[in-house]
């Protein structure tokens, strides 16, 4: 521990203090520093000041010296600042010297806190050197210049962040990654560390983990499946190739995979070319604690970086997900109806069953309510019946849809769009204007209630109405707005849906990924008839409506 004393010594008939000096310097300060242009609040600079000052006190002996290099002034939970509390707690200090004000904090009620309370609760005295306070004085003099400092420090921070929360939502909006750590699959680009790019070793683990759940599997197969395949988990990836990489999901098992890494990285759009950022924030500055944000404050850009997975292939596995895809005892695999199969009549999932006769086993799907008797018919039908069915109504579809992709082929992809986007505008605009209306009841609300039409207890159950509703129309513009933006932005790729279908023409056998891939329910009746929902009903009728339009107008 160091002492400095002035150049005459103490003046033994003065108080002497033992004082600490605390020296901050913040991120900002840094880069400024780095800059050439902060030089004023490096740390060195804060030294020269208060060992100056103190050179020329006849009272006060500097007994240590607290630095906090990097911590912002509305955190007050900085090590050297904690041990400066610590120090004047125990007597070790009983003064406090800074070089301004802002060094101590820039919190305002906070750095009030301290220097209204906890420091003359201990006897200590406070000098802010460039500032000219020093409580030792009498109150008059920094009635009024403690607290106007105060303020111009938190509203320097406040601006600060103001301005660092703007950029950083610019950045995020064109694209820009913020992040510290990519997603397993991805890594920054060498030239930019704003852009990312496909890691290829880890891109094909990612491959592989989607592959997976198409031919069925569940999320602790493929981790299983990984585990042994030895393929190292994202975390131990990371750090397999020098990253200091941390993880509160990191579990106890190490380098394991696991059901819940696996269904993270099938549920993430960054593989789909999709870059979300912005979902978690602070309210403000002064509040630490991370929150989840409103999905309208989210920064998404669609097809800002290449993607791993085609954009079909993840909305099908997100379908996969919702669906019940449990496996048969020793399989690793779902059967291709799995989760697929529903009664018409109480809409409840139909349940596959075992018959065994003169040692065969036979095969049937039945209504779930019915074997469980809950009322309803079995509408039973053996799966090799229902197989059969089911390819024959694909075929069908399938060959719909290539007279289907004939004609848009000779009309034009744009023109199709064009008209779908018309239809989407007009019902937002019906949205917008329902919103308008309801706001405008809310308005007249107000006024029947000053003008003693209704009572307060009519007034707040209309509002709350009124509320609801304007709410639900914002979220119904927000959800078609996003649909019109998907369909602007897929002019080139909004094909791809028919090139799902049209990679199983002339199926003879039915797989778990055919399935899945272009079947969104079946429905089995009574008297053994099916009906089949299949997926992209609603692309298939645009397509159907955009073609009638344009043929109408054409003739």
């Amino acid at each position: 521990m160091a002492f400095f004393y002035n150049q005459n010594g103490f003046n033994d008939t003065l108080d002497t203090f033992k004082a600490i000096a605390y020296y901050r310097l913040s991120k900002e300060d840094q880069k400024k520093d780095s800059d050439k242009s902060g030089e004023s609040n490096s740390i060195s600079n804060q030294r020269k000041i208060v060992r100056s000052y103190i050179s020329k006190s006849n009272n006060i002996v500097l007994v240590d010296e607290k630095i906090d290099d990097g911590y912002s002034g509305t955190n007050y939970d900085r090590p050297g600042f904690l041990d400066v509390i610590t120090a004047i707690k125990s007597g070790v200090a009983n003064c406090i010297i800074v070089k301004d004000l802002s060094r101590l904090g820039r919190e305002y009620i906070e750095t009030g806190r301290y220097l209204e309370q906890i420091f003359p609760e201990y006897g200590v005295r406070f000098i802010a050197v460039n500032d000219d306070v020093d409580t030792h004085r009498p109150k008059n003099h920094d009635n009024l210049i403690i607290p106007f400092k105060n303020i111009v420090n938190e509203n320097h921070c406040s601006s600060l962040s103001q301005k660092l929360r703007e950029q950083f939502k610019i950045q995020r909006d064109n694209g820009e990654y913020m992040g510290s750590f990519v997603s397993f699959g991805y890594c920054k680009s060498p030239e930019d560390k704003h852009k990312i790019i496909i890691d290829e070793c880890a891109a094909e683990t990612v491959k592989l983990i989607f592959d997976l759940k198409i031919k069925g599997y569940s999320q602790q197969a493929i981790a299983d499946y990984l585990n042994d395949k030895k393929c190292l988990s994202p975390a131990e990836y990371k750090r397999s190739i020098g990253l200091k990489y941390k993880t509160g999901f990191q579990s106890t098992q190490g380098s394991k995979w696991s059901a819940i890494t696996v269904r993270r990285i099938l549920t993430n759009p960054i593989y789909k070319g999709t870059l979300i950022q912005g979902k978690r924030g602070t309210v403000n500055y002064k509040v630490s604690k991370m929150r989840v944000r409103d999905e309208k404050d989210w920064s998404v850009v669609e097809n800002n970086h290449e993607a791993i997975i085609e954009p079909l292939v993840f909305s099908l596995v997100q379908l996969l997900l919702e669906r019940d895809t449990r496996t048969p005892p020793h399989e690793k695999s779902v059967l291709p109806f799995a989760g697929l199969v529903f009664c018409p009549d109480c809409k409840r999932a139909m349940c596959r069953r075992t018959v065994s006769r003169n040692d065969k086993k036979y095969y049937y799907y039945v209504c779930s309510s019915y074997k469980h008797g809950n009322g309803c018919t079995s509408h039973s039908i053996e799966e090799h019946k229902l197989q059969s069915m089911v390819i024959n109504a694909l075929n069908y579809h399938i060959n719909l849809i290539i007279e289907l992709d004939n004609l848009i082929c000779d009309i034009g992809q744009k023109d199709i769009m064009n008209i779908r986007v018309k239809r989407f505008d007009a019902m937002i605009f019906q949205k917008e204007k329902d919103k308008d209306n309801w706001m405008n009841y809310k308005v007249k609300l107000y006024e029947a209630l000053t003008d003693n039409l209704i009572d307060s207890e009519e007034y707040e159950k209309m509002r709350l109405k009124y509320s609801e509703l304007i709410k639900g129309a914002e979220q119904a513009v927000f959800e078609l707005k996003k649909q019109r933006n998907e369909i602007i932005s897929s002019v080139n790729t909004d094909r791809k849906w028919i090139s799902q279908f049209l990679q199983y023409q002339g199926i003879t056998e039915l797989t778990r990924e055919m399935a899945v891939a272009v079947i969104d329910r079946i429905y089995i009746f009574e008297d053994k008839r099916i009906k089949l929902d299949f997926r992209y009903r609603d692309e298939f009728e645009d397509y159907k409506e955009a073609l009638k339009q344009i043929v109408k107008e054409v003739g």
